[in-house]
């Protein structure tokens, strides 16, 4: 009986957004996290050299401030590592809005394998084994994740970027 009959379309009605809902898609867009930096182009990595004579001057004005040495090499560290994951951050965001989304992959592995690093040395400030050891782990991951990386794309690779400042970081640990 209904086969010969024309199938009727619809149209869908939308019902607007309640009131909740426009205020959370608003709070959601004025999120500190959605924050757009002002430069357009990625800042240059320094050299090897720049950063642990970087880190040695923060070291300094830590143990300036009363800290040991041994606290004030973790403490360094631990702005490092929350420099690279928060770089890496800013640099997936570009690559999503940009709609490149192989690199913003290849960036989302490398924060994944940066992920917890920092809650060790936070949890035993002044241990550098314990720093060392975190950095060493995080290394290992990106390491291994980067070689995979290699073999999927022929891009440059960002996760030898955080490999090799983590690689510094550990040298500079290695100097108290």
């Amino acid at each position: 009986m209904f086969a010969d009959t024309p199938a009727t379309v619809r149209p869908r009605l939308h019902a607007l957004p309640s009131e909740e809902e426009t205020s959370r898609s608003r709070s959601l867009r004025a999120h500190p996290s959605n924050h757009q930096p002002s430069h357009d182009v990625p800042p240059q990595p320094p050299v090897d050299d720049d950063l642990v004579s970087r880190w040695e001057r923060l070291r300094l004005v830590l143990v300036g401030q009363g800290l040991s040495d041994s606290e004030a090499r973790t403490e360094v560290a631990r702005i490092a590592a929350s420099k690279v994951w928060d770089e890496f951050a800013d640099e997936l965001r570009r690559h999503r809005a940009a709609g490149r989304q192989k690199e913003a992959n290849a960036l989302a592995v490398g924060l994944r394998s940066m992920q917890g690093v920092t809650q060790p040395i936070l949890r035993h400030p002044g241990d550098v084994t314990v720093a060392r050891s975190a950095l060493s782990r995080a290394r290992r991951r990106l390491s291994h994740n980067g070689s995979l990386l290699d073999r999927l794309q022929e891009r440059p690779n960002p996760l030898r970027r955080a490999e090799n400042a983590f690689r510094i970081l550990d040298t500079f640990l290695r100097l108290a």
